[in-house]
């Protein structure tokens, strides 16, 4: 964004973001709460208090589920110009049915209290994910819905990239199938890995690749060691190299539960690759011709691997540049919207 009309400070429960030396280098705070309200309401509240008095002409909140409204109230007890709700999922990513019941039934009370008062704009990454958070609390004409745009380029398919990569891994002769995502309940690993063991008596020379971290990493590796696959499966953890990970692979898998909007389907669009996905990921997912998206059933999800083996990659970029995934394009739309909050602000 423009950083001479923009600044853009961040505030987060978690314990450290991601980007935070970069984000710090541009002048930019990051504020890190130290509870979530549901923890400690009061603590939380002084804590996110004090961020408010900072006269922010915008507050963009950025949300998975319901679980209060008390920051949007807050916001408006501050007189913040403009307050975003910004939806990004479609479920509960809580592995254990119990608890998983309990956040449903919570999100479902607080979004049947969530009225239009309480905010400005109300944003979804898609229209799954704006009807999940805000149902018919809101009206369909007031929800914009922000595609979860990409440098496209940066994805694009490059044949040296995948050469070296492949030579680099130990790829050369295998069928490579890549997968990117948390290790969380949502993304469904255990279906993958399951799904996997019965690929290679398809297609032998198959390897699995894996990104990401989470709390069931260790589950998912102990898993492969039961099925003696763990040669077959590369467990590659948080990478920086993201990009040049999808020109190795030869198709993408996401099975997940839900999804709101996965950017990483976008990314391996922009790659080129043939994806593979579950039916219950938001349809506005498949933007390219080279998307598939399947019921959790494994006979349909290996007839699907082995059919796009035989498929040679599609340039993308066009297609997804024109559905708005081009994070140069979102860039200036993002500044207009907030623009107008300063317009309005100051008149």
């Amino acid at each position: 964004m423009d950083r001479n009309q923009f600044i853009c400070d961040f505030a987060t429960m978690s314990s450290k973001l991601d980007f935070e030396d970069e984000i710090l280098s541009t002048g930019s705070k990051i504020y890190y709460i130290s509870c979530y309200a549901e923890e400690n309401q009061e603590k939380f509240v002084r804590e996110f208090d004090e961020i408010l008095t900072k006269g922010y002409d915008v507050v963009h909140i950025h949300t998975k589920q319901w679980k209060s409204c008390l920051v949007e109230k807050m916001c408006k007890n501050h007189q913040i110009p403009k307050v975003i709700v910004h939806a990004h999922s479609t479920g509960f990513d809580n592995g254990n049915p119990i608890n998983r019941k309990k956040e449903e039934q919570l999100h479902e009370n607080v979004k049947q209290s969530f009225r239009e008062s309480l905010a400005t704009d109300f944003w979804a990454c898609s229209k799954t994910a704006a009807n999940f958070l805000f149902g018919k609390q809101i009206s369909e004409n007031r929800i914009k819905i922000m595609p979860n745009a990409i440098e496209i380029e940066k994805f694009a398919f490059n044949p040296q990239i995948r050469d070296v990569y492949r030579r680099k891994y130990g790829l050369d002769n295998y069928y490579v199938i890549g997968h990117v995502g948390r290790f969380e309940y949502q993304k469904n690993h255990h279906f993958l890995i399951n799904l996997f063991y019965e690929i290679l008596n398809e297609i032998d020379n198959a390897k699995l690749i894996l990104l990401g971290d989470g709390k069931l990493y260790n589950e998912v590796k102990l898993q492969t060691q039961k099925l003696k696959i763990e040669e077959k499966v590369l467990f590659l953890g948080k990478r920086d190299d993201i990009n040049n990970w999808y020109q190795a692979m030869d198709v993408f898998c996401l099975p997940s539960r839900f999804e709101g909007l996965p950017i990483s389907v976008i990314e391996a669009q922009a790659s080129g690759l043939p994806c593979i996905c579950s039916n219950s990921i938001s349809p506005e997912v498949k933007i390219g011709k080279n998307v598939s998206l399947l019921p959790l059933e494994k006979k349909k999800w290996i007839h699907k691997i082995c059919e796009v083996s035989k498929l040679e990659r599609i340039d993308n970029r066009l297609e997804l540049d024109m559905a708005g995934y081009n994070i140069q394009t979102q860039i200036k739309v993002l500044e207009d919207l907030y623009k107008n909050c300063k317009m309005r602000a100051s008149s």
